[in-house]
């Protein structure tokens, strides 16, 4: 049944409108991707939502969406590892999550790959065309400058930005 799910979502859910143009249409786009999404999806709560273009690579059992969890249009996930997006998590347009990438130990040839699970912590703000690598935890209350690329753990309540991202400064205070 799944396939079934897989082939409706991208031959025909993926090419929706988004809410904001498409007012009535878009709702319903919205809506339909929902569904469909988490049938696909390992574990999702009540409220979240899929933008147009969202591309998982067939891997949709591979992620896990708390409560209020958004995926910004055109994101694409890549490798075997899990993704978890936590609660109020907003993400822009465009993001790359990678969770697999080749070993290079040895130079004469192909060492296999390293897979790490990404996790995106609760209220975590993530702007457009950010890259988050392999392994990599987003503490709550993070928010990542657009266009960055994470390949390090970010600490709770911290701002980072730049390529790669490094941390800017504390929302603590």
């Amino acid at each position: 049944m799944k396939y079934l799910y897989y082939f409706f979502y991208y031959c025909f859910v993926i090419h929706l409108p988004h809410n904001e143009r498409w007012k009535i249409i878009g709702d319903w786009s919205a809506r339909i991707r929902k569904n469909i999404c988490r049938k696909l999806f390992a574990k999702t709560e009540d409220s979240f939502s899929v933008g147009k273009g969202v591309d998982f690579a067939f891997l949709a059992h591979h992620i896990v969406l708390a409560d209020h969890a958004n995926l910004g249009e055109f994101l694409k996930i890549r490798g075997n590892g899990t993704v978890t997006v936590g609660k109020h998590v907003m993400m822009g347009e465009d993001v790359i999550i990678i969770t697999q990438n080749h070993k290079y130990l040895c130079p004469e040839g192909y060492d296999g790959n390293v897979v790490g699970d990404v996790n995106i912590g609760d209220y975590v703000w993530i702007g457009s065309r950010t890259v988050i690598l392999q392994g990599v935890e987003i503490g709550n209350h993070a928010i990542i400058g657009a266009g960055s690329v994470v390949t390090k753990n970010i600490p709770p309540y911290a701002v980072a930005a730049g390529n790669p991202a490094h941390i800017i400064k504390s929302r603590k205070n």
